[in-house]
């Protein structure tokens, strides 16, 4: 299969997206993005992510009715004016965080990140399906020492279906991206 498909559902959504649990900032981590799979098989990148400020319930809902209403393209030139922070490989500049989201499930913290991720020229010009792709996704659960692991999604889609009711973020490709020793930095 040539694309990992994850379907986020009207519960996950309202919960993942919607549920503003702990407002607070900023925050700074560290953590190794690890290929577990397909052509990321093996390669790790040491990356950062640092969150100045959390995306309130009001924005979110914002952003939800606009994807509803107009699309991915207007999400995302929505998003490409979004601060809440940076998530960087340690040798890069990196992507701005549009929508960072943190809350508290079952003992864990979540922290949800959204980026609208750059594109190189030679992707864009080169007709890719890639550029279909336009967000940056990173999810991580963390304990109470501010330590865990998540996934990463380099280029996803995201969407509204409107027969079945819910969001759905889509992978581009077979994306096996594993980001562990999450960890706090000064």
């Amino acid at each position: 299969m040539s694309k990992l498909r994850v379907l986020v559902f009207v519960v996950l959504a309202a919960t993942a997206m919607f549920c503003q649990d702990v407002q607070t900032g900023p925050e700074k981590y560290s953590a190794v993005a690890i290929g577990t799979g397909g052509s990321a098989g093996g390669k790790s990148v040491n990356f950062n992510f640092n969150i100045d400020r959390y995306t309130t319930d009001e924005e979110v809902q914002q952003l939800a009715t606009l994807l509803k209403t107009k699309g991915q393209d207007a999400l995302v030139s929505k998003m490409e004016k979004l601060n809440c922070g940076r998530i960087y490989p340690v040798t890069s500049t990196g992507n701005e965080i549009s929508v960072a989201r943190k809350r508290m499930v079952d003992g864990q913290t979540v922290i949800t990140i959204v980026t609208a991720r750059r594109m190189s020229f030679a992707e864009l010009n080169s007709g890719s399906r890639s550029k279909d792709y336009p967000f940056g996704y990173l999810q991580v659960k963390l304990n109470d020492k501010g330590e865990g692991s998540g996934q990463i999604m380099v280029a996803a889609k995201i969407r509204f279906d409107k027969k079945k009711g819910n969001y759905e973020i889509e992978s581009y490709g077979n994306q096996y991206i594993k980001a562990i020793n999450v960890r706090p930095s000064k």
